[in-house]
């Protein structure tokens, strides 16, 4: 069987940046990552049909409504990406349950329905997965190696190679160092050729790229490059496609 590859998005508009109290590049409601880079990755996944999952930030079901919907109107998944990009290794029980039931209901407001989530930084709390099924999320993707199924949640981890994001910022550098890879940041062009040698590997791949570094032409074409060449894993029968609710069905 063809090892299956994730194709997720991570991040929408400015909800990092208001988490952060860092200015956002664009007035609230105008953040390039929604209004340049989403609808040019929705056309891109339309013609080379390839289902995706879009882990998007509770409050952007009130900033964005419109975005939102029209990502799961493509028929790509929604997953919740916690509220406003908390760190949500570092929050408290009592925390996380009350930005779970307010994102959800956001995106309910919507008729969305969460099944799955991503931790924003990567790390779970201890009582995190208790909380993620208790309010009917069925699939998580934490960082991590080992695709299980624990307290009833199917796991689908990430590792960081496979992140445009670790490859390309700066904030990364200390992690880069950890991994034995150069501090310093990539090219759009260098990330790409990692991230394509990533998918080589005949074992399922969880890949991540964020919108808000898809915003530049260059970026967008290099990213282009990564999702044809997923595309043609595919249509070789090396690899297949699905999004998370359906990858996480196969989970024991």
């Amino acid at each position: 069987m063809a090892a299956a590859v994730l194709l997720t998005f991570d991040n929408l508009g400015e909800a990092a940046d208001l988490e952060r109290d860092v200015t956002p590049p664009a007035p609230v409601g105008e953040h390039p990552s929604v209004t340049v880079a989403l609808p040019a990755l929705l056309d891109l996944l339309r013609t080379l049909r390839l289902p995706a999952t879009f882990f998007v930030e509770g409050i952007n079901a009130t900033l964005y409504p419109d975005a939102v919907r029209s990502i799961a109107a493509a028929g790509h998944e929604v997953g919740l990406h916690a509220w406003r990009h908390e760190q949500w290794g570092k929050l408290g029980t009592a925390e996380q349950e009350a930005l779970l039931m307010r994102s959800i209901a956001a995106f309910q407001t919507l008729g969305i329905d969460v099944d799955g989530f991503r931790p924003p930084g990567g790390n779970l709390g201890p009582q995190s997965l208790g909380g993620l099924a208790g309010h009917g999320v069925e699939w998580c993707s934490p960082l991590g190696t080992r695709v299980e199924r624990r307290e009833g949640v199917a796991i689908l981890p990430f590792r960081w190679p496979l992140v445009d994001a670790y490859h390309r910022m700066q904030a990364f550098a200390g992690l880069r160092r950890e991994h034995a890879d150069a501090p310093d940041p990539r090219s759009p062009r260098a990330t790409a050729d990692a991230l394509i040698a990533g998918l080589e590997a005949d074992e399922p791949a969880v890949l991540i790229l964020h919108p808000f570094l898809l915003v530049g032409d260059e970026e967008r074409r290099e990213a282009e490059r990564v999702l044809r060449r997923v595309a043609e894993l595919v249509a070789s029968g090396e690899r297949s496609v699905a999004t998370g609710r359906e990858v996480a069905r196969g989970v024991v």
